[in-house]
């Protein structure tokens, strides 16, 4: 928590306010993190999934952008909690998940639970032999392993 903290408190001056808690325990909750900062907690899957379900599948993918950034907005916070993103992988979306995140932390502080890993410049989702296979070098959000 106190590396959380540590990178709330100089988050403001940065382009993307955007913090990333590797975790390689695909079980693990950051609601607790949402708790203990007092900021609201978003389960991306649910509430993505919600306004994403009468829409054709062949129009989804031009609107995960506008009904995520939609879904924060309606927040009404200066810093949310953005957990269960494994929706953003899905390939039908046609998503890079960390630009969207990136581009969506220019307006609110995220911090997203990362479920894979980091190793040197790389983010990590899944394993190269499942069709949500994702790798992203150079992000602008703060890594942070969160264990």
């Amino acid at each position: 928590m106190q590396a959380i903290n540590r990178e709330l408190t100089n988050i403001q001056l940065k382009r993307h306010q955007l913090i990333f808690l590797v975790t390689e325990q695909f079980k693990k909750d950051i609601k607790c993190v949402s708790e203990s900062l007092e900021v609201p907690y978003v389960n991306v899957n649910y509430e993505l999934s919600e306004v994403l379900k009468d829409l054709p599948l062949k129009k989804r993918p031009r609107q995960v952008s506008e009904f995520l950034t939609k879904i924060v907005r309606n927040k009404n916070a200066d810093t949310l909690v953005i957990d269960n993103i494994e929706i953003l992988f899905d390939p039908q979306l046609q998503q890079n998940p960390v630009l969207l995140l990136e581009n969506i932390s220019r307006n609110v502080t995220l911090i997203v639970g990362w479920k894979g890993h980091y190793s040197g410049r790389k983010l990590v989702y899944s394993e190269p032999e499942y069709y949500d296979y994702f790798t992203h070098e150079n992000t602008e959000g703060i890594i942070i392993n969160y264990t």
